[in-house]
């Protein structure tokens, strides 16, 4: 069986002109003296609300009647969000995409007295078991795997992502030296690399902290803790450098006319030979009675009053729309478990790829990294449709086993 991710979404390089030509209208925006803020949110999707001392909790979309989120861009339209003391909400990459951050939007107040979490997992562990990419908190990317004695091991995933290790040392930890103060785009930490030790002797890279915008009409409470740390190495630090790198600490952006508590938000690195970067935070409201407290110390955390805000749904997109003639599933797994699309062509297979807001004539790259082996990249025929709406093709024969689609695209305005 081949195992495909439909919409692991792009690592897309944006022109820096581009970028500037956003972020100048939203900073000026967030000068206005007006005390009020709207969130945008509908309250199409009703009450979030949790109950009190229930443990852990991973939030999945598809688990709710109706199901939320239908069209897949990750944006919630909620009245209220509550997460009481003694509750754990998890926002994994493993349901909710690699690199694609969460937004969750309110019309009314947002408490937060338990944890919501959405850290990268460590890397997986040193032996013969086996070896699956660690995976990253909601809106992250996920670690590399060791190396095999019949491959190669692989960098960590996204635009930080830690090398591989090379002539049998440690993969390298994963930066966060990307993206802006302001958070637009708003971006995750990236995954670290996996180790390059011969034999079954090699651990992977930690994930990286996933990326989430919470944003309130009228308050945002935070008395617990949101956590978007980077994983841990998943081997033992020593003398020995069978160890992988460290994930990034992720991105978390609150927004509302008041932010209160004395709450946590935490983005710290993960931990190898060395703490791996810390990601980025900033608080946006008129009012700001308490502060909650951000960790590390030297997270890089900025603060301002509330700016327009951009939500996934207004940027390009690009995913994997059919293989063999058989549409991709909407809502990917991202492990390397269970498939989100089978097929059984033991030759060339056309893989349909769609696309919204790119330039049309742009060509795809695409990467194709097996669960065993080496990646293999390929390029698109060129986009052609609508600006709104527009597919390419690229043709590959795919080995057997498990198998994850990244889909670039790199345009110039």
């Amino acid at each position: 069986m081949t195992r495909l991710d439909p919409e692991t979404p792009r690592t897309r390089r944006v022109p820096r002109a581009w970028l500037v030509s956003l972020t100048v209208p939203l900073a000026l925006a967030g000068r206005a003296q007006a005390q009020a803020f709207e969130s945008g949110s509908t309250g199409a999707d009703g009450a979030l609300t949790f109950p009190a001392g229930a443990g852990t909790i991973t939030f999945d979309p598809a688990s709710y009647s109706p199901p939320l989120d239908p069209d897949g861009d990750r944006v919630f339209h909620f009245t209220t969000i509550t997460i009481p003391a003694g509750t754990t909400v998890v926002l994994s990459a493993g349901i909710l995409g690699e690199g694609r951050p969460v937004v969750w939007l309110a019309s009314g107040d947002v408490s937060i007295a338990g944890t919501l979490n959405l850290d990268g997992q460590p890397g997986h562990a040193a032996g013969t078991g086996a070896r699956t990419p660690s995976i990253a908190g909601a809106g992250g990317w996920g670690g590399g795997r060791a190396r095999r004695d019949d491959s190669a091991p692989s960098a960590g995933n996204g635009p930080g992502g830690g090398p591989a290790g090379t002539s049998g040392n440690q993969g390298a930890n994963a930066s966060h030296a990307y993206g802006n103060e302001l958070l637009l785009p708003l971006l995750g930490g990236s995954g670290g690399g996996g180790s390059d030790v011969a034999g079954s002797a090699g651990a992977g890279g930690g994930a990286g902290g996933g990326a989430i915008l919470i944003a309130s009409s009228t308050r945002i409470t935070l008395a617990g803790q949101v956590l978007a740390r980077g994983g841990n190495t998943g081997g033992t630090v020593s003398t020995v450098p069978t160890f992988g790198g460290a994930g990034a600490g992720g991105a978390v952006r609150l927004v509302a006319p008041h932010v209160s508590g004395t709450g946590t938000v935490n983005v710290t690195g993960g931990s190898a030979l060395s703490v791996a970067a810390p990601g980025r935070v900033r608080i946006e409201t008129y009012q700001r009675t308490t502060t909650p407290t951000v960790a590390p110390a030297n997270a890089r955390t900025t603060h301002g009053t509330p700016s327009v805000l951009e939500v996934p749904a207004a940027g390009p997109r690009v995913r994997l729309a059919r293989v063999g003639g058989v549409d991709a599933s909407p809502t990917p797994s991202g492990s390397f478990e269970v498939p989100d699309a089978v097929i059984a062509a033991a030759g060339p297979v056309t893989v349909e790829l769609a696309a919204s807001g790119v330039p049309l004539g742009t060509v795809l790259t695409v990467t194709f990294q097996p669960e065993d082996g080496a990646a293999l990249t390929a390029t698109s025929s060129p986009l052609t449709g609508t600006l709104a709406a527009s597919t390419a093709t690229v043709q590959v024969t795919f080995p057997s086993g498990f198998t994850r689609v990244f889909v670039q695209a790199t345009w110039t305005p």
